[in-house]
Parts: structure tokens; sequence; C-alpha cells
């Protein structure tokens, strides 16, 4: 089985969970064009990192969009349990090995093809839902693909993430419905 990014369940509402991420280390690879492109264009280099340093291939695929127009960063969670420092360096020198630390986010999830309409239309439902609860967004949306691209398409895991700031009152919230 596939090792997957740790997190744990605070609260679920109708159409989201908010969760508390483990830190994690990902492997970093920003590049040019579109949003449904992107995860293609960066897999082969991140794989070949991965690969060449015989890192296990773990979930999800994460994508985001970078601060200039038409980029994209695409990351790849490591596997868990070693220091930022423990990680072999990549030999390719646009991919960059960042740690993310113990954070909160909201999280919408559905099964099928990945499309940026599809994105779209999760991060809007996050955005009413985290005004709902009273959560604040410190990030931009972020993508999950949790499947190989060879998996029948209506089983595929995906996400959208939206990192928040803690907040007593959100955190409170009744789990079963906002």
């Amino acid at each position: 089985m596939t090792e997957q990014q740790h997190y744990e369940v605070i609260a679920r509402y109708s159409t989201a969970e908010l969760r508390r991420y483990s830190r994690c280390t990902v492997a970093d690879l920003t590049v040019t064009g579109t949003a449904e492109r992107a995860g293609n264009r960066a897999f082969g280099p991140l794989v070949r990192y991965i690969s060449a340093k015989q890192l296990a291939m773990t979930a999800p695929v994460l994508q985001k969009e970078s601060d200039r127009t038409s980029q994209w960063t695409v990351s790849f969670v490591l596997p868990g349990g070693m220091a930022l420092s423990d990680y072999p360096m990549p030999d390719d020198g646009n991919i960059i090995l960042r740690e993310i630390p113990e954070h909160l986010a909201v999280a919408s999830r559905w099964s099928g093809r990945w499309t940026y309409g599809s994105v779209e239309r999760h991060a809007a439902e996050l955005r009413t839902v985290m005004a709902s609860v009273g959560l604040t967004a410190v990030g931009p949306p972020v993508w999950a693909r949790y499947d190989p691209p060879w998996k029948p398409w209506f089983l595929r895991r995906n996400e959208v993430l939206i990192d928040v700031m803690a907040q007593t009152s959100a955190l409170a919230t009744d789990q079963n419905g906002y």
C-alpha cells in the first residue's frame, strides 16, 4: 500500500473536513502551462528524482498555483520519518526539497476525473464552509491527487485543500454540520 500524507480529522462539516496535517517533506517542481498539463509536465522529473534516490512513491501529489501567471508548483510528498536534511538532494537543480510544518486545512474530496473546473467548484464550496464556521484561509487552494493515471477515472480520489488559521470557535463547531 502506498504511504499517504498523515492527517487527523478535527471536525466534519456537510461537504468538508477540517484536518490537522503532520509535518512532512515535499519535493517541489514549478512548471509553466495550464493547470491540467502542469501535473504531467512535472511528473517525469519528480519520478526520476525519487527513483534515482530509491524513495518510495507516496500520496498525494499536490499542485498549487505559483505566484506567477501560468506557473504551477507540483509537489511529491516524500516518505515520512526523516528530517529534511536526511533526504538525498535532487540532481535536477529545478527540484527543491522543502519541509511543510504541521498545519490545519479544510478539505473537500471527490471521485472522478481531475479537471480545473472540478477544482474550482470544490474550492468555492470550501470557501462557503469556511465562511460559515469562521475559518480564515492562509494560502491558496492546493489540489491533491491520490491515484496513478491507470486507475479507472471513476475510482480516483481527488481533493482540494485550503490551509487555515487555528481559531477556537471553528474547532468547537458541531462536527455533524455547519
